[in-house]
């Protein structure tokens, strides 16, 4: 776990330990099935324990890692009842969101979320972080933050599904095209086209991560067997 950056200080350094290990299992620097403690993953984060801790703590409440007692930490394995779940929670806060942003969003808040999608200086090869950049400020201009944790905590599962794996490379052609309808949509005041393309796009994405998970798996097996 050496190459997972460490920490600077603008953020609580639990939020960014939390905002940091969650892309490191996006990216596959933690190994599934791995035990890891609190110590290994300070040491590789340039911090103390006690924000590494909080972090962990926060990972465990979204069920993306489990504790097992005098061992340590692991990732946490979904099942396919899980990924249901996964499906229908993620679509449910979706359409929340753009619910409500269609009676409250403003010019401002469309030119916002507009620039988030051109990447404010990010490569589009980093689709992951701006996906989640625009996902979840769409929730904050909607003035929903219980519903931001949850998506946070949704989207971390997602990142679990396929750890490690290109999944981007499944959706880049089509997931910008879908952002923009959606603004499209929202700027208009359209909910009932709004709410059908969040759905569309939200079973997509998460298409895309069970393919990717289905890939892993396959790979895994063909490992086994040479």
């Amino acid at each position: 776990m050496a190459s997972i950056p460490s920490l600077t200080r603008p953020e609580s350094l639990a939020q960014q330990g939390y905002a940091t290990i969650r892309r490191a299992i996006r990216d596959g620097k933690i190994p599934r099935r791995q035990f890891f403690s609190e110590t290994s993953l300070a040491e590789s984060l340039g911090v103390s324990r006690t924000p590494v801790r909080e972090a962990l703590l926060n990972l465990y409440r979204d069920g993306v890692v489990e504790i097992v007692p005098k061992r340590g930490y692991r990732l946490a394995e979904l099942d396919e009842n899980d990924v249901m779940e996964i499906r229908l929670l993620r679509v449910a806060l979706e359409q929340l969101v753009v619910a409500r942003l269609c009676e409250v969003a403003t010019p401002a808040h469309i030119r916002e979320l507009r620039a988030i999608l051109k990447g404010k200086g990010r490569s589009q090869e980093d689709m992951y972080t701006i996906d989640e950049a625009f996902h979840i400020r769409m929730a904050e201009l909607a003035g929903l933050r219980q519903i931001r944790r949850e998506l946070l905590s949704v989207r971390g599962k997602m990142y679990l599904m396929a750890s490690g794996t290109r999944v981007t490379a499944l959706r880049n052609e089509t997931v910008m095209r879908e952002h923009a309808e959606l603004l499209d949509a929202l700027e208009a005041h359209d909910c009932a086209r709004a709410k059908r393309l969040i759905t569309e796009h939200v079973g997509s994405s998460i298409d895309a991560f069970v393919a990717a998970r289905t890939q892993l798996a396959e790979h895994g097996r063909l490992e086994r067997i040479s």
